[in-house]
């Protein structure tokens, strides 16, 4: 069929003018072609230049969709002598039909309105309704924006610092270090590297004074801590460290979710607490949730070597691998994991993987600081990548086209049905 001619038939359909004959030839024809052709004949005639930007970000999102869903599943992990036996992460599997849309909109929850149409018209197509006005939509009533770099720091005088209204450059001279923030980045430097009097700073390290940097629910925040360790903070969590590493050790304290690029310093092991469970690493990467409405505090390893610990329990980590301390029972479960999930939220998505509504809305919970109101059960698993930079009503538009879910926003509490 011609192009011009299906692009006319498709706005006529979109629009709600199409005869029953149209909306046929345009099913015909959807259910035959690729998504290259499909987007050509839905993208608009007429593009800004905002558009166009909008128009590439969406693909290169679904081209991570793709990636994902596609990507064939991992050898088995051997465990590592000390480690208990390794599990596969549990995963939903999703219908053929609907992982192929899937793919094509996972992220057009920024909006290319020629995708999520698409998909709408493959939903009423199969339900045999009209898709212009029946597609269920969040209902809103005011939208929530997403989270950004806004975090507190306090300091060991008990004085705090407002690290998004405060400009970039020097924030305070500290016991030991200099402090500077750098565009949602906060950096330690030792007195040494500054140009501070040796003596002058062997005396105050003798007694380092204590820092915390907090990010409220909507909030992330990177730190360089004074060995050179980078820290990605997460919504709604809290790392507590020292301005000077001195000792044995490297001690830092975690609540909440942070992903760690630990600088290498074979004498000074680095050391995370986070609830009871303890992470002990020499240099490598790694992502740890201990959030306190998680069931579960988790440690996954990208890269080098862990062990985790708790009580008298402890067990080494492979790439690829995830200890999950279950807080109740006290119980680790070693799994293999897809790392890319994890670290997702890093990477600026949403990656779901196969979770039930309620750990889904526990993370948009932490990023949109909504509070969420469950009416009614849902067993539905959702997979998808979504940028964390859409809005909250693009990303419950997005979960809604699953049809087993429906969203309404309400100020800042956000209510859930099937």
């Amino acid at each position: 069929m011609d192009r011009t001619l299906l692009a006319e038939l498709a706005h006529r359909f979109l629009e709600g003018t199409a005869t029953e004959e149209e909306k046929i030839l345009l099913h015909q024809w959807f259910d035959a072609a690729d998504k290259e052709a499909i987007e050509l004949v839905f993208l608009p005639k007429r593009e800004t230049e905002e558009d166009v930007q909008k128009r590439i970000f969406a693909g290169l999102q679904v081209a991570i969709a793709e990636e994902a869903v596609e990507r064939p599943a991992a050898e088995p992990v051997e465990p590592a002598a000390a480690a208990m036996p390794v599990e596969r992460s549990p995963a939903a599997p999703a219908p053929r039909r609907i992982g192929r849309y899937t793919r094509w909109i996972a992220a057009a929850s920024i909006l290319v309105v020629a995708g999520v149409t698409g998909l709408y018209f493959w939903k009423a197509h199969k339900t045999g309704t009209a898709a212009c006005c029946e597609v269920p939509v969040a209902a809103v009533r005011k939208d929530l924006p997403p989270g950004g770099n806004k975090a507190t720091l306090l300091l060991g005088d008990g004085s705090t610092v407002n690290l998004g209204a405060a400009q970039n450059g020097v924030i305070r001279q500290v016991a030991g270090a200099r402090i500077d923030k750098q565009d949602g980045k906060l950096i330690y430097m030792v007195a040494a590297t500054v140009g501070t009097d040796a003596r002058k700073t062997a005396d105050v390290a003798a007694a380092p004074e204590m820092n915390t940097i907090q990010t409220p629910r909507g909030g992330q925040y990177q730190v360089v801590l004074p060995d050179g360790t980078r820290v990605w903070l997460n919504a709604a969590s809290s790392l507590t460290y020292p301005t000077v590493f001195i000792g044995p050790d490297r001690r830092v304290q975690l609540n909440g979710e942070a992903y760690f690029e630990v600088a290498r310093k074979k004498d000074q092991p680095f050391l995370v607490a986070a609830g009871n469970m303890q992470v002990n690493v020499l240099g490598t990467h790694f992502n740890l949730m201990a959030y306190d409405d998680e069931n579960a505090i988790k440690t996954t390893l990208l890269e080098g070597a862990v062990k985790v610990t708790k009580g008298d329990a402890s067990y080494m980590l492979q790439p690829g691998q995830q200890a999950s301390l279950d807080r109740s029972s006290g119980a680790f479960r070693i799994l293999a994991v897809n790392v890319d999930e994890v670290v997702a939220w890093k990477n600026g998505v949403f990656e779901l993987g196969g979770e039930t509504i309620e750990p889904v809305m526990r993370e948009m919970a932490r990023w949109y600081d909504v509070d969420v109101e469950y009416q009614g059960k849902t067993n539905e698993h959702f997979r998808g990548t979504i940028p964390r930079s859409a809005n909250a009503s693009e990303v419950f538009r997005m979960l809604e086209l699953t049809g087993a879910v429906h969203f309404t926003i309400e100020g800042k509490k956000v209510i859930v049905r099937p």
